[in-house]
């Protein structure tokens, strides 16, 4: 099964989005009362920013490889009309 970009897209963006929320949060939220520290930073701090940073790079990599994220492909010409009296 070959997923096309907007669906590889969209599906890390949903992972990304469900794993900073509850009930994964709160799962996680346990191993963090065992272990409140990971190389001397909050283990909640990390988990948090690690998910915003896949967010994060979920789309600058979609904006530069979808094909229907390119605003170059929007060459058309500006046509002046003329604004009706009121």
């Amino acid at each position: 099964m070959k997923l096309s970009g907007h669906k590889l897209f969209y599906a890390v963006l949903i992972v990304s989005v469900l794993m900073v929320n509850p009930p994964i949060v709160f799962w996680f939220n346990d191993y963090c009362v065992e272990h409140p520290l990971l190389l001397g930073w909050p283990t909640m701090y990390i988990w948090l920013e690690f998910w915003f940073l896949v967010m994060i790079a979920d789309f600058i990599i979609a904006a530069y490889k979808l094909k229907a994220w390119d605003c170059r492909q929007d060459q058309k010409p500006i046509v002046p009309v003329q604004r009706p009296e009121l």
